[in-house]
């Protein structure tokens, strides 16, 4: 399966769980890791969910994507819920740096937001908006398919990125920063 058809299968399954848990969280991490070859040649994988782990601060959910015939995961995906606080937090913007090697990364049009939305079945409210929130899954998918050859991804989500937004990212020398309007959106540790 090729990366694109992975990502797809696993916001897809995401989209399985019990959101009623974890309504008011935000995704403040997605790791992804995959046996590349095993992955990459398998004609489909079947994905699980593993052990939910809890905290006071979050959640971490784990999906786990196996190929027949193999005993070992080829892809272990993570996603670290932040939850919600009684108290008021005050977004805490990060200015980007200025980057020599900037490049285009996407605008996602409120119509891409929506179809994903749609073909995951991700019914979250603050990606059907009038200015809907771009998925982390969305971002996390484009970002692999950009980078083609990935075996790890590791994203920490800053603030929100929206439809419409012009987005672009560069290598920092350790990570590739997504930025939008001068500010860090997420940054994506590729390997």
């Amino acid at each position: 399966m090729n990366i694109y058809d992975r990502m797809m299968a696993i916001g897809t399954k995401m989209t399985e769980m019990d959101a009623s848990t974890y309504q008011g969280a935000f995704i403040g991490k997605i790791s992804y890791m995959a046996e590349k070859e095993q992955a990459g040649q398998a004609d489909s994988i079947r994905y699980e969910f593993g052990a939910v782990k809890e905290n006071a601060f979050m959640y971490i959910l784990p999906i786990l994507g196996y190929v027949d015939g193999v005993e070992m995961p080829v892809e272990k995906f993570t996603v670290t819920l932040v939850k919600p606080s009684d108290k008021e937090k005050e977004l805490k913007r990060v200015e980007a740096a200025s980057y020599d090697n900037a490049e285009e990364f996407h605008t996602f049009s409120k119509e891409e937001v929506y179809s994903f939305s749609k073909e995951t079945g991700d019914q979250n409210k603050i990606h059907l908006t009038d200015h809907p929130v771009v998925q982390g899954m969305l971002l996390l998918r484009t970002a692999a398919v950009k980078s083609e050859d990935v075996s790890r991804i590791d994203v920490k989500f800053v603030e929100p990125s929206y439809a419409e937004e012009e987005l672009k990212w560069a290598f920092d020398g350790r990570d590739h920063v997504l930025f939008a309007d001068g500010y860090v959106k997420a940054t994506f540790r590729i390997k």
